[in-house]
This record gives structure tokens, sequence and C-alpha cells, in this order.
């Protein structure tokens, strides 16, 4: 029996790899991560090593907070005397004033130097307007009642329309004030009645007991202090006041506050009732 042809073995070998060479790499690659594997916890421990050899562990020290009372002190003595005037009122330097005439042509220091305008004005005291609409009596002639009534409008802008006047009526009929619109229970002995208002188109519901109120406006006092406290009392809107030789037409009045409105500017100012407590 012969040798077998080395020529038909190199062609069997390489018929193996063309077929199974896959797996062939794949079980070198399999056999590298294995080592690698077991080599990386050896690696890895060494390295420890090397770092607890070179880098060796020291107790750290406890720690001491600075001594800073020197600082607080500093800062309250500083506190302390920013709540001090840094001048009183007969020094200038950080006070400055004006100056202005007085009626014997001698300069005076102006007090409210930089205080002046509309911004100065002081509300001293607001009033409620009203309108009260009051039933009176009921008056019948034949087959025809008319029901009077007492009608007071205080924040009506003319001044005639602000008294009290009497107005008599019959039963859905209209007067320049109100239109009498239902009559409430006995015609001849009523309860009450609904009215309505021509000035602002709503109803109103009138006791015959009890008159009708309701606030409809305010007034204001108002001082300026600047000019000997100057008093303008009274006022209402619509009303103008001079406040350092400039116009002002006061355009709101509520209960806390007042706004004007300057009459070459349009500027508008506010101010509020107590804004200095």
């Amino acid at each position: 029996m012969g040798l077998p042809d080395t020529t038909d073995f190199n062609w069997l070998r390489m018929e193996f790899l063309k077929k199974h060479y896959e797996k062939v790499i794949l079980s070198i690659v399999l056999v590298l991560l294995a080592v690698a594997a077991a080599y990386l916890p050896v690696r890895v421990a060494a390295v420890n090593k090397d770092i607890e050899t070179e880098v060796p562990r020291v107790n750290p020290k406890e720690f001491t907070p600075l001594d800073i009372s020197t600082n607080i002190a500093t800062l309250n003595r500083a506190q302390r005397k920013s709540r001090l005037k840094l001048a009183g009122n007969d020094h200038n330097l950080f006070n400055p004033v004006g100056w202005v005439k007085s009626k014997d042509g001698d300069l005076m220091k102006d007090r409210f130097y930089g205080q002046k305008g509309p911004e100065a004005i002081v509300i001293t005291q607001i009033d409620p307007l009203f309108l009260r609409v009051r039933y009176d009596r009921m008056a019948q002639d034949g087959g025809e009642i008319k029901y009077y009534f007492g009608v007071t409008r205080e924040a009506d802008e003319k001044k005639s329309n602000r008294r009290v006047v009497t107005r008599a009526i019959r039963a859905r009929e209209k007067n320049d004030i109100f239109i009498l619109k239902e009559v409430k229970g006995d015609p001849t002995r009523p309860e009450g009645f609904v009215i309505d208002l021509l000035a602002d188109n709503r109803e109103i519901l009138v006791s015959s007991s009890e008159p009708y109120n309701e606030i409809a406006g305010y007034t204001a006092n108002l001082v300026y202090p600047p000019e000997n406290n100057r008093k303008f009392n009274k006022k209402r809107r619509g009303d103008k006041v001079t406040i350092a030789k400039k116009s002002y037409e006061i355009v709101v009045v509520l209960d806390n506050e007042v706004v004007l409105k300057d009459t070459k500017t349009d500027k508008r100012t506010t101010v509020t009732a107590n804004a200095s407590e």
C-alpha cells in the first residue's frame, strides 16, 4: 500500500478551509477573547496595587472654622451708621435745596424743593355723592292717580340738578329723569315702584316706605403743602385746580384716590389717600 498523494491531501485541505473557514476564524476569535478575559482581572489587580503603592493614604485634618468675629463687628457698625442721616436739614451737602424770594424780596430756602407738582398733593377727606329717590305721596283726582317723588342727584355735572326736585308722574309715564314702569300692590296704597333711570338706562326698585339711596360719585378735599397748605375742598370729577402755576383737571375721584390730568400734556397723576401711612 502506497502513501497518499500530497496533491490530493492539499486539495482536501483547501476544500475543508473553503467550507469551514468562518468557523475557524470564529474559533480563533473566541480563544483570544477567553485569553483577554482571563488576563483582565490579573491586570486590574496589578494596577490597584500600583495605585496603593504610589498614592499613600492620608487621614484628613479636622476642619477649623475661620474667626470672622471682627468682620461681623465691622459690618454691624456699618449698618448702624447707614441708618443715620448723613446730614441734618440745615446742611445741604446731601440735602440740596432751592431758593425762593419772599414777599420782601429776600432769598429763603425752599422747604419743598424737588417735592412740587401734583405728586405733592395730599388727600385729607373723601365724601360720597348720593343718588336718592324718595316716594312722597299719592294724589287722586277722579280716576287719575299721580305719584310724587323727590329726586336728589348729588353727582350731576350741573349744579342746578344737584338739589332736591319733585316730580309728579302717572304709572307708565315718562318725565325728564325716569320712567315709572310699574306700581307694586294696590295703586292707591302702593308698596313700591319699578323705575327706569334715563341717565344710564337701568332699572331700580323704590320702596314706598324707605327712600332709594346709592353712591353715584365722590368729592375730595385736597391740600397742597408747598403753597402754604393751599386747600381745594369739595372737588369732584371735571373740576380744575392750579398747582405750581399749572392747570390740572380732576378726571377720577374714587373712595381712596384722585387722578389729575395736566390740561396741556394730558399726563395723569394718581394720588392715593393715606399713601404716606
